[in-house]
C-alpha cells in the first residue's frame, strides 16, 4: 500500500526506486495506515475468487506459469528480497532458521542461485525436514534442545565453542556466514547470533513479539542484523525488475520449482479444515495451504 494505491503523486523517494515496503507515506493518502494489504482497515485482504487491487499492484502472470506456481510469487519474492540483501560468498555456509514456506523457498533460492553454498536448516517438524532435504539442504537439524544444536553447528563449521559461565554456548573463530531467520522469534534471533561467524549477517524476515534475550555475542562478534520486509524492484543478474517478474522468469526457464511447499488444498467452503491444518502443522503435515476456486492450470489475463 505505497504511494500509487494511496493516490499520492509524485511518489516518495522509496517508491520512485521501487522500494515499496519502505514507502514514506504508508500512513497518508486515500487509505488508512498500513504498509501491506491486510494491515490497513480499508484494505483488509481475505480469501475470495476476486479481490480489489490498485493497477500498480498487478503483475501479469505469463502463460507458461501455472496457477499453483503463480500463487507462490509472493512468498518467493519475500525470500528473494532477504537473499539479495546478503548473498553468501562462494563456498560459504548459510543457515536457514525455520522450514515453513519462507524458509523452504529460501533453501531453494540458495541452491538455485548460490549453488556452491552449503545450506544448513533448522526445522521443527519431520515433514519440514523432509522437504528441506528435498530442496537441497545439506544438513537439517531439530530446533531443540538448544545446546546440542549449537554444538553440532560448531562441529559442522569448524568453529570454536565458547562456553560462558552462565547460559548457552556460542561460536567464535568460525561459524555460519549468513543466517536467514524466517521465524523472527527473539529465541531464533538469539540462536542466529550465537552460531554466526564474526562479522557475519543475520537477515530477519519473520516478525514476532519482542522479548529480551542474550545479545552479548552480537556486540562481541560485531554481528550485522538486517531487517528484510516484503519485496519490490530488485537488482538481479544485471537488471532491475520487480521480484515477481524475476520469479516468473525463473519458473518459466525451469531454473526453480518451489511448488512442493504446497501440501494441502481446500475449497473455500472447507475453510475450517484449512485453518485447522495450518494451526496443527505437526499433525497435519501442512506447509503451504491453498484455497481452490476452479481447475487451475494456465491461461492469459491473470494477475
Amino acid at each position: 500500500l505505497s504511494c500509487a494505491p494511496r493516490g499520492i503523486d509524485p511518489p516518495c523517494p522509496a517508491c520512485r526506486e521501487g522500494q515499496y515496503s519502505i514507502c514514506h507515506n504508508f500512513a497518508r493518502g486515500a487509505l488508512p495506515p498500513g504498509i501491506h494489504t491486510g494491515n490497513s482497515s480499508k484494505a483488509t485482504g481475505g480469501f475470495a475468487p476476486h479481490v480489489p487491487a490498485h493497477e500498480s499492484m498487478c503483475i501479469a502472470v505469463p502463460d507458461a506459469v501455472s496457477d499453483e506456481e503463480a500463487v507462490l510469487a509472493d512468498p518467493f519474492s519475500v525470500s528473494l528480497h532477504g537473499f539479495l540483501k546478503r548473498r553468501p560468498a562462494p563456498g560459504a555456509t548459510a543457515l536457514v532458521y525455520g522450514c515453513g514456506t519462507l524458509g523452504l523457498i529460501a533453501i531453494a533460492i540458495l541452491r538455485a542461485l548460490a549453488p556452491t553454498t552449503r545450506v544448513v536448516a533448522i526445522a521443527r517438524f519431520p515433514h519440514q525436514k523432509a522437504l528441506a532435504e528435498r530442496f537441497g539442504a545439506a544438513l537439517v537439524l531439530p530446533h531443540e534442545p538448544l545446546v546440542p544444536l549449537i554444538e553440532r553447528i560448531a562441529a559442522e563449521t569448524g568453529a570454536q565453542l565458547m562456553r560462558p559461565w552462565h547460559g548457552a554456548p556460542w561460536l567464535h573463530g568460525g561459524g555460519v556466514s549468513v543466517v536467514y531467520d524466517t521465524v523472527g522469534f527473539p529465541e531464533t534471533v538469539e540462536v542466529g547470533i550465537r552460531v554466526a561467524a564474526p562479522r557475519a549477517s543475520v537477515v530477519v524476515t519473520g516478525v514476532e513479539s519482542p522479548k529480551r534475550f542474550e545479545w552479548t555475542p552480537l556486540y562481541f562478534k560485531e554481528i550485522e542484523v538486517v531487517g528484510s520486509n516484503a519485496f519490490g524492484v530488485e537488482e538481479f543478474e544485471g537488471r532491475r525488475r520487480h521480484a515477481m517478474e524475476i520469479y516468473f522468469d525463473l519458473v518459466a526457464s525451469g531454473r526453480i520449482d518451489v511448488t512442493p511447499v504446497i501440501t494441502h488444498r481446500f475449497t473455500l467452503d472447507d475453510y475450517r479444515r484449512a485453518f485447522l491444518a495450518c494451526a496443527e502443522q505437526g499433525a497435519s503435515g501442512a506447509v503451504k495451504v491453498l484455497f481452490t476456486y476452479g481447475d487451475g492450470g494456465t491461461g492469459g489475463g491473470r494477475h
